[in-house]
């Protein structure tokens, strides 16, 4: 039995060491944004933050591991270009009313 190369436990695992960490680190960042959100404004916000923050993330960690996966480069691209667009709905959704 030989061992998997890099690029073949990439796509067993459905993603690589730093898009996971990437993607945990962003989502503790939403769920912060948001848990700050309901302190401040006394209920939680209208979009949550955790799933945008948490692409964001994922997508910036598969930026790192596309140097053993340069296949990965797209799906970065695409996950932080998702990541970037949910922040905005988000702060558009849950800005402050006058």
């Amino acid at each position: 039995m030989r061992s998997l190369t890099t690029a073949e436990l990439t796509i067993v695992s459905g993603g690589g060491l730093f898009g996971n960490f990437g993607s945990a680190l962003g989502q503790a960042i939403g769920q912060t944004v948001d848990l700050s959100y309901t302190a401040i404004n006394g209920h939680a916000p209208a979009i949550s933050a955790i799933n945008a923050a948490a692409a964001l993330g994922n997508g910036i960690g598969l930026i790192t591991d596309s140097v053993f996966n340069p296949t990965n480069i797209p799906s970065a691209v695409s996950q932080m270009g998702a990541g970037i667009a949910g922040i905005i709905v988000a702060a558009k959704a849950n800005k402050a009313t006058a």
